[in-house]
């Protein structure tokens, strides 16, 4: 049995309906029953739908939110998280302002935006989180911003990505609930799913050659190539799935079923 399952949740647990299946939680309940602890790594804050996922998950233990940039419990309470230099926060707000796109900015605590747009809304319900509107430059300047993401649509991608700051991590992501829109998270250097899964190995105490993780984009793939069993989705970008051996059934289809009932069977080296 692997010890440890480590579920990304938009296109793995999440569908087109943002639900996770009864299917899914009756295959997570069922490999709690057996003894598998399950940690939640995820590009969503830890509040809202990613926190109730979470409790459900695993009530005692932390999980990963904001693209590894925040390690904390069900319960609010924080393990560890990495906060962006300001400097680069600050461009990153010039640059929403300059180009009319919808920048998200967050503390460990809240989400903010500069002014609420239909792509700013449609995600806020997606993850069921209050957005707060504020000037980004003053959060940035009085709280410890430890994500900021674009939230685009296809043709306001090449805007976005002409500033690249220094010092930040640029990660890409989708999910099947909002098919036309993308997701591009920056996260302080250095920072990702796979550094954020080494400090939730250690502090879980099991090696993360003896863990599994499950995934669909490019943005799992820093945590994929840490564990020793990764497995993606039917649904997964066709790299991942060429790159690594084991693929399960799309999300559609309730796919991590099949990688949970897996994870009961194999047996870590």
């Amino acid at each position: 049995m692997i010890p440890l399952v480590i579920l990304d949740l938009d296109g793995t647990m999440v569908g087109s309906n943002g639900q996770v299946a009864p299917a899914v939680w009756a295959a997570v309940e069922g490999a709690r029953e057996q003894g598998i602890k399950l940690a939640l790594c995820t590009g969503r804050p830890g509040l809202g739908v990613a926190q109730r996922v979470a409790r459900r998950m695993g009530q005692n233990n932390p999980h990963v939110f904001q693209s590894g940039a925040h390690i904390a419990f069900p319960d609010g309470e924080t393990l560890k998280a990495s906060s962006l230099k300001e400097a680069s926060a600050l461009q990153l707000v010039r640059h929403a302002r300059e180009h009319g796109l919808v920048l998200e900015v967050y503390t460990p605590h809240h989400m903010y935006v500069e002014r609420k747009t239909r792509l700013s809304e449609v995600h806020a319900r997606m993850i069921g989180v209050q957005a707060l509107v504020r000037d980004l430059s003053e959060v940035v300047a009085s709280e410890p911003v430890i994500r900021a993401q674009w939230v685009l649509s296809p043709e306001q991608e090449p805007a976005a990505m002409a500033l690249r700051p220094n010092g930040v991590t640029v990660s890409r992501a989708t999910s099947p609930a909002l098919t036309d829109t993308l997701f591009i998270s920056l996260t302080r250097a250095g920072v990702s799913k796979g550094s954020a899964i080494q400090d939730l190995a250690a502090h879980m105490k099991v090696p993360l050659n003896h863990a599994m993780a499950v995934g669909d984009t490019a943005g799992d793939l820093p945590m994929l190539e840490l564990v020793g069993f990764p497995v993606v989705m039917g649904n997964a970008e066709p790299s991942l799935k060429a790159r690594f051996a084991q693929v399960v059934g799309d999300v559609e289809h309730a796919g991590v079923v099949e990688a949970l009932e897996l994870a009961l069977t194999l047996r870590p080296a």
